[in-house]
């Protein structure tokens, strides 16, 4: 990132996803070397589809749009 003459800005504005290497919450490092720490992925994909699925049910929105 250069020329840096506008910190806040440059994360806002140009900074995604791929330039945290670390994230430390509440002392636990959450993040490390651009890999989740202690995160089951295929849990979270199981959970958020589940919570879509129950929002699209109380919506009665149809998941297939094209059937």
């Amino acid at each position: 990132m250069a020329p840096l003459n506008n910190v806040p800005g440059a994360v806002v504005s140009l900074m995604d996803r791929t330039n945290v290497e670390t994230v430390i919450v509440a002392g636990k490092v959450r993040k490390w070397n651009g890999k989740l720490l202690d995160v089951d992925l295929a849990s979270l994909r199981s959970q958020l589809d589940a919570s879509r699925d129950r929002i699209f049910a109380a919506a009665k929105i149809p998941q297939d749009i094209f059937h």
